[in-house]
């Protein structure tokens, strides 16, 4: 066997991303078992799972996904119907293909013991007649006649060959027919010219080599090779690689081809012949053979490369943001110009690393359908997923780390959240319960929600086992009780199971988003259900902000969630039992006076705004007592010593030297409180 190393990168690629299809697509099949167009996109990406296991010479997994595909086919024909236990068998499948890859990703063996599975395939396949869907599934895809014939030949070609055949090379004509089920069809044709390429020459291809590498042909492609090999070791060579549904193979008829040859212009017939058929055998391959330096368009960076460069822009913006002041200050008109052109690359520049750091939500939401159904089938309850935000972007390295803490909190949400069919139709509920996971930006920061429709937390159960593990629930509030779900060792569980009750999970929650520098709060109300909200930040560095003079002080806002300014006047506020409301947009909203929540000195500034911010789905009024200006800053961390600080995202060099705080308007006008302990 051929060495296959340099396609591993691609094997795994594409075996990921096939996987991936067949996991969702299944579950999707399983509630819409007559969609013909979900089992055909099953089928292909079994068929093409199959064929680059079988390429690459990974057989324990070309054996599985082939017994696989068979109950795939029974779907197809119509010869079994889609049901729960096949579904769940098919999932078994598809579990252990992923061990195989993981092994096989490892540089371990891939020979895992599945016996079992493919008994149990097979007994599906026995029961529905399996022999019978094959033939009928062989003559509804015969596949269409193909032949030798060339038709864009050219004269000098006919010369390589004389010269060639001069040197015991023989000529032949070949045509590969790739399967038409195949999804990788320029993958085909590179691995088909690539073995060819090892025995002679190719050189002549139809349609072109760019064409065939592109995959922007038919089913087919055909060749001239220069060979020492004979027929049958040719085609036997082809016939190796996988998806290659025929190939025909026949010497080179001269007196046939040279009918469709096209002449050569007269200028070039009389031009300098011999030179010009020694420079085409000697470049001949390098003219019509595939470019295989362009097949791989994509590079692994290290983040912590990313991260680098993203400091250094951050530190250009800071020392732009001193020339800009300094040319303000001395009046260097001269400077405008080129301190524009700056700041326009310092901005292109931090938009491409942040672009080359970013992933959807959707990357971690793809696993979560699958589980939260099997978790429904074990715990015997009927459960759906609910899913927002797909298109809401984080960080790569939150977006790696955010899926453990989320399967936890799905894992309890379906276990003591939703509650049996039988009880929920009891209590007025819908049998079916609702797991609800959206994700939606919100200033510098994105917010994460994963809410249902179950019990809620008890507070009175909460306290109870709290008590019981020796916990002090002295002076809490109910609030404050349901936060102990957060506490080490904590669990309101009755009984250990497979899912939960061994009092681990929610610290670790805890701990995972914390350590992601984000926060998590619990809002519940018992019979109604409970939403778990984290809040993390999206890693920008530099962002748009507004600088604001309150109290003496200068503090930056991030603009991103600034919706408008107003100048204010003492006689719009409206005094409420429970504060101060302003009118805007004909309803009214809660005003936070920014001296009073950083209880600073009142100043004797004329010219109040008052801010106007979205934070969620709702408006908030934050009163300043003057404006500075729109800037461009960079946000630096505060660091352990000042971390604990509220109402603070971090600090900001000015062009000055000067350092003022970030406000965390989030934490400012809604008083929100971290999960304790």
């Amino acid at each position: 066997m051929d060495d296959n190393s340099a396609y591993r990168d691609l094997f795994f690629e594409e075996t990921d991303s096939n996987l991936e299809i067949l996991n969702e697509e299944v579950l999707r099949l399983e509630k819409n078992p007559e969609d013909t167009e979900i089992i055909d996109s099953i089928f292909r990406s079994a068929h093409t799972l199959k064929g680059m296991a079988a390429t690459m010479g990974y057989n324990t997994m070309a054996k599985l996904t082939h017994s696989v595909e068979n109950v795939f086919e029974l779907f197809k024909s119509k010869k079994a119907k889609v049901d729960t236990e096949t579904v769940s068998l098919v999932f078994d499948c598809l579990d252990t293909l992923t061990d195989i890859v993981e092994a096989l990703r490892a540089d371990e063996s891939d020979e895992l013991d599945i016996a079992n599975l493919v008994s149990r395939l097979e007994n599906v396949a026995n029961q529905k007649n399996t022999e019978a869907a094959s033939v009928e599934t062989t003559t509804e895809t015969k596949s269409k006649e193909i032949d030798l014939v060339l038709s864009n030949l050219e004269e000098s070609d006919f010369t390589v060959i004389n010269q060639a055949e001069q040197t015991d090379y023989q000529a032949y004509v070949i045509t590969v027919k790739v399967d038409s089920d195949s999804f990788m069809k320029a993958a085909r044709a590179f691995l088909v010219m690539n073995k060819l390429e090892q025995e002679g020459d190719i050189i002549y291809t139809e349609p072109s080599a760019d064409k065939i590498e592109e995959g922007d042909f038919e089913d087919y492609f055909k060749m001239i090779l220069l060979s020492k090999l004979d027929q049958s070791d040719i085609k036997n060579n082809i016939l190796e690689t996988s998806e290659i549904d025929e190939v025909q193979i026949a010497i080179f008829d001269k007196t046939q081809s040279l009918r469709s040859a096209k002449k050569v212009p007269v200028e070039a017939e009389v031009s300098n012949e011999t030179d010009k058929v020694k420079d085409k055998s000697q470049d001949v391959s390098k003219k019509e053979a595939p470019k295989k330096s362009i097949s791989k368009q994509t590079i692994r960076v290290d983040l912590t490369r990313l991260d680098q460069f993203m400091n250094l822009v951050s530190e250009l913006v800071i020392h732009r943001t001193r020339l800009e002041d300094l040319s303000e200050k001395e009046k260097l008109h001269e400077l405008s110009e080129p301190l524009t052109e700056v700041g326009r690359i310092t901005t292109e520049l931090q938009e491409l690393v942040l672009q080359l750091r970013m992933q959807p939500f959707n990357v971690v939401l793809q696993r979560f359908p699958r589980m939260l159904r099997d978790l429904a089938n074990e715990l015997g309850k009927e459960i759906q997923l609910v899913t927002e935000g797909e298109d809401t972007e984080l960080d790569r390295t939150v977006i790696s780390e955010i899926g453990e803490p989320l399967i936890h909190l799905l894992r309890n949400s379906a276990d003591h959240g939703i509650e049996m069919p039988d009880e929920r139709e009891r209590l007025g509920k819908p049998r079916l319960g609702t797991v609800k996971l959206a994700a939606y930006p919100e200033g510098n920061r994105v917010v994460v929600t994963l809410s249902d429709d179950g019990k809620g937390l008890n507070p009175e159960y909460i306290k109870a086992s709290a008590e019981k593990k020796g916990v002090s629930t002295l002076g809490l509030s109910d609030e404050e009780i349901q936060q102990l779900i957060f506490h080490p060792g904590f669990s309101t569980a009755a009984k250990v199971t497979g899912i939960s009750g061994r009092g681990v999970g929610m610290d670790a929650v805890k701990e995972k988003i914390s350590s992601l520098n984000g926060t998590i709060e619990t809002v519940s109300e018992v019979g109604k259900g409970t939403t778990f909200k984290i809040i993390l930040p999206l890693t920008l560095s530099i962002i748009q902000a507004l600088l604001v003079r309150t109290g003496g002080e200068t503090f930056a806002l991030p603009q991103a969630i600034i919706d408008k300014v107003n100048r204010f006047d003492e006689e719009e506020a409206i005094q409420v039992h429970q504060g101060e409301v302003y009118k805007y947009k004909d309803t009214t909203i809660p005003i936070t006076r920014l001296t009073n929540a950083l209880n600073l000195d009142d100043s004797n500034y004329t010219s109040p705004h008052i801010i106007i911010v979205s934070i969620g789905d709702e408006k908030h009024g934050l009163v300043v007592d003057e404006l500075v200006q729109q800037k461009e800053i960079v946000i630096k961390k505060l660091g352990k010593e000042l971390g604990v600080m509220k109402h603070f995202l971090g600090a900001t060099i000015m062009g000055d030297g000067s350092i003022s705080l970030i406000l965390d308007l989030t934490s400012i006008c809604k008083g929100r409180k971290e999960a304790k302990q």
